[in-house]
């Protein structure tokens, strides 16, 4: 009986890896086969090479900035910079938004005044009112910031607002039943049952606050990496601009491993 049960636990390890194996190895081969077809399309003459150069090409002229002192020092400071603004407004919107969710869950009244004015503006493109955000604050820093936190704080709070109100009824039985107090029991039995939603908005929030500080920063800035693409469009240096959409994909990728290790670690129960 103990030999079957240690062979049973050996072949699960076996299962899981060779699944972790796969999920990866299907991860890599994606991307490779759609620059190899990319490559393809170029070499047959399918695409034109102005505007879509081969990866090869993108590759090589990558490698070359990258040798270059001045230009890698371009490319870097662009980077930090847009970095720089990602990290303070998706702070700010985050902390605000998933703030504002539980506020709204807690109390009725304050989620019946502003329901509507959240759901309502909640589709409004934010970068259809980025001139109204320069017309206050100004052109510098504080409206591209701004901009990612209003983002952000939508995706957050309306998550959060819907975790907590769609969480278990058990839950608030149990607090009832147990006479816990109201407030500990939100935050000890709702609020980790509405972290799975909690974390989605983060996730969510994280990927729009990267789209909208790229594209402030093509409307409105002399720095970050979304000047840095647009401005290599501008002068047709597509070579280039492909580097700088590499770069704002990798952004893109650490912040998406970056999401999934915070939910393995928060919401464990709820990871695949």
């Amino acid at each position: 009986m103990h030999d079957s049960a240690e062979a049973m636990a050996q072949r699960s390890l076996v299962r899981r890896r060779n699944q972790m194996v796969a999920r990866y190895a299907l991860g890599v081969a994606c991307p490779l086969v759609l620059l190899a077809i990319w490559q393809i399309l170029d070499l047959t003459g399918a695409i034109d090479q102005r505007f879509f150069p081969p990866p090869t090409r993108v590759f090589s002229d990558g490698i070359g900035i990258l040798a270059d002192t001045e230009q890698r020092g371009q490319l870097l400071s662009d980077t930090v910079m847009t970095l720089r603004r990602l990290g303070i407004g998706y702070t700010i919107g985050a902390f605000s938004g998933v703030a504002m969710g539980m506020a709204m869950a807690l109390y009725a009244p304050l989620r019946y005044a502003f329901s509507p004015v959240v759901y309502g503006t909640f589709p409004m493109p934010k970068i259809a009112i980025f001139p109204l955000l320069i017309a206050l604050i100004g052109i510098g820093e504080g409206s591209k910031i701004a901009l990612v936190i209003m983002g952000v704080f939508y995706m957050t709070c309306i998550n959060t607002l819907s975790g907590v109100l769609h969480a278990n009824p058990i839950h608030r039985d149990v607090i009832r039943a147990f006479r816990i107090p109201r407030l500990t029991g939100w935050l000890h039995v709702v609020l980790p049952s509405a972290m799975p939603a909690i974390v989605t908005g983060l996730k969510l929030g994280l990927g729009q606050a990267l789209i909208l500080v790229v594209s402030a920063e093509f409307v409105s800035s002399d720095d970050g990496i979304g000047h840095y693409i647009w401005d290599s469009w501008q002068v047709l240096a597509i070579p280039r601009m492909f580097v700088g959409l590499a770069v704002v994909t990798c952004i893109g990728g650490v912040a998406v491993l970056l999401g999934s290790v915070a939910e393995r670690r928060l919401v464990p129960w709820a990871s695949h």
